[in-house]
Order: C-alpha cells, then sequence, then structure tokens
C-alpha cells in the first residue's frame, strides 16, 4: 500500500460492532500516514464520527435491517432483505462518485457488499465465509454462501478479523476455500489501559436490533425489579435517551465512552451480553468470559453461543430460557486468558 495515501473505511450498519472492530482499523491507517474518509450510514457513521471528529466522512446508501419475532423466517426480515439487495447496486455506484470526488486510493469494506472497484484496490472483511453453521437451513445457507461469495469475488482482497486453527474465535464460521489474509481479532479495546471501577454490580450490554434487544432489556429489569440487594448497570447502546422506568438497583446509560465500557466490563461481577462476534473479540481483548444470550433466530449468534460454551468455557441461554433462570445462581469463571493478538499491520504490503 502506498504511504501517505487517501482510503475510505467503511463498515455494514447493522448495530455497532461492524463500527467498533474498525476502530482499530482506523487507528492503524492513521498511525501509518494514510489519509481516511469515514463512510456509512445510521448510528455506525455517527459511532465512528464521534470518536474520529477530525476525519471527513461521507454517507452510503443505507438499508436498514428488521427482524421480526421469528427472527431470520420474518416477512420482515425477508422485506429487509430484499432491501439489501437492492442497496448493494446503490451504494456500488456511490462509491464510483466518491472515489472520484475524494480522489480515494483505496477502499476497505466491513461487509459491505457494494464497494468493490476497479478503479482502485479494494479490501472486503468479514469473518462469516460459511453459514452452514447447524442452526439454518442447510439450502438456505448453500444459497447464502454462494450469493456472499459471488461479491466476495468482486474485491481484490479478502480478510479475516481472526485467527487460523485452535484459538479461532468465529470457528467454521470463517471456513473457506478462497484465498484470504487472516488478520487476528480486531477489538476497539486490544492494548488499552483500563481502570477499575469500585462496587459489587452485574452487567448488561444491550446490542442488536428490534424487537428482541428490549424484549431482553425488559427480562432484566423485571428480573432485577425482584432482586433489591442486587445491582445491575445497562448499557443500553442506543441513539435515543428514553427508556423502561428503572428501580433504586439498576442504573443504565446510552453510549458511554469506550474506556468506560472497558472499565465496566473488567469491573463487573458477571457479564451479560448478546454473542454478536465484535463483541466477543471485545471479550477476548479484556481477557473477561461472559454469559451469552444469543439473539433469538439469528444464526450466526447462536453458533457462536455454543461454540465459546464448548470451546472457551463460557455459559450461555436461550433467551426464552431467561425468566425461569435463578440469577443468584449463575457463576462461571470470568477471567479468560485468551492469548489475544493482532497482525492487521501485515496490510501494508498489499
Amino acid at each position: 500500500m502506498k504511504v501517505s495515501a487517501k482510503i475510505l473505511v467503511a463498515p455494514l450498519d447493522w448495530g455497532l460492532g461492524h463500527a467498533s472492530r474498525c476502530v482499530p482499523v482506523v487507528r492503524f491507517f492513521i498511525n501509518n500516514g494514510f489519509e481516511v474518509v469515514l463512510g456509512g450510514g445510521g448510528d455506525s457513521l455517527r459511532y465512528l464520527c464521534a470518536r474520529f471528529p477530525e476525519l471527513p466522512f461521507v454517507e452510503l446508501p443505507t438499508a436498514r435491517m428488521k427482524y421480526g419475532k421469528r427472527g431470520m423466517v420474518s416477512l420482515p426480515f425477508l422485506f429487509s432483505m430484499l432491501s439489501f439487495a437492492s442497496n448493494i447496486r446503490r451504494e456500488h455506484r456511490a462509491l464510483e462518485k466518491i472515489i472520484a470526488d475524494y480522489s480515494i486510493d483505496y477502499v476497505f469494506s466491513d461487509n459491505r457488499l457494494g464497494l468493490y472497484s476497479e478503479a482502485v484496490p479494494s479490501f472486503y472483511m468479514t469473518h462469516q465465509l460459511n453459514f452452514d453453521n447447524g442452526f439454518l437451513n442447510r439450502s438456505a445457507a448453500r444459497m447464502m454462501k454462494r450469493l456472499h461469495l459471488r461479491y466476495i469475488n468482486k474485491y481484490r482482497y479478502s480478510l479475516v478479523p481472526d485467527v487460523e486453527g485452535e484459538m479461532s474465535l468465529s470457528g467454521k464460521m470463517s471456513d473457506t476455500d478462497l484465498t484470504v489474509k487472516h488478520i487476528g481479532p480486531l477489538s476497539r479495546f486490544y492494548g488499552m489501559e483500563v481502570a477499575k471501577l469500585n462496587g459489587e454490580f452485574d452487567l448488561l450490554l444491550l446490542s442488536g436490533v428490534e424487537p428482541q434487544r428490549t424484549v431482553l432489556e425488559k427480562i432484566f429489569v423485571e428480573k432485577y425489579s425482584a432482586r433489591p440487594e442486587a445491582h445491575l448497570h445497562i448499557i443500553r447502546g442506543v441513539a435515543r435517551e428514553e427508556g423502561l422506568s428503572l428501580p433504586s438497583n439498576i442504573t443504565s446509560e446510552n453510549n458511554p465512552s469506550d474506556e468506560r465500557i472497558a472499565s465496566l466490563i473488567v469491573s463487573a461481577h458477571r457479564v451479560f451480553c448478546r454473542s454478536g462476534y465484535s463483541t466477543l473479540c471485545d471479550l477476548a481483548a479484556l481477557g473477561r468470559r461472559a454469559v451469552l444470550i444469543p439473539t433469538p433466530k439469528q444464526s450466526e449468534q447462536e453458533y457462536l453461543a455454543e461454540h465459546f460454551m464448548g470451546k472457551f468455557g463460557f455459559v450461555a441461554y436461550r433467551q426464552e430460557e431467561m425468566q425461569n433462570v435463578d440469577f443468584s445462581k449463575i457463576a462461571y469463571d470470568a477471567s479468560w486468558n485468551y492469548n489475544y493478538s493482532s497482525c492487521i499491520y501485515n496490510l501494508l504490503k498489499y
């Protein structure tokens, strides 16, 4: 890669996970003399702009993902996928103009399928190359894999934010016959000095799309309302300030700084969270295990919860089980000595 080149970095706007794992990518390029232009839409672009206010940004066409209560077999999800397919063409057309207007030399896409280019080298990053994970119909898995590969092959380089072998965090999700480069797990917390907080509290990291995000929040508020001796802190991770009415033993905050989130994670007695891949990479960087609650009917999260439970000693529950769980008896080894290393610096050789 050319030193002092200009690069567009653009994550998918499905929650904040793709944006948060682009934080170390942006830092890497800045530290190596690149001019970075941020791209995206919605909350993910706002997230990156808040962390890099000095950088220029450009909005890209964005398709909103919606899940019904039946997850990936619901009509809202089906309509979202149709919109997503149409959006790929829109963002590809938008990219051609952005490259010309901003004199872009490279494009770095985190799961945005339309940001391939014949004019400049384009990088595509994903941790999911194989959809046959045991939680999705095999015919659907094969179809999704073929569609995914159709677009990946349009990119010059394919990157996987993981390591190969026994310590792989994504497991068989990243199995592929493609020529890919593993650049190590990515986390905004990697290498951060984290201050530990005083106090005894549990932590709930809320993330993901509606309506399941609010469903999980209501379960926890109900459970801890019945346990006034226990303190729960909720990181809500949404732009809006309004939320549920909370009793005195439950506190919450929206979109705290990365330093604040890291301190809460390492200081909490127990951490509860979804099993999204970016969240799991954050836990690896901070050396913490958690109680995983995959979003219902999201096969990726269901697989990762099972993978981390069997491979790395995490605890996992289905969301529908949580109403009947005795929270006072949930116990697990919170410390996790994962040998976390990133080899993102290898990008410079391209």
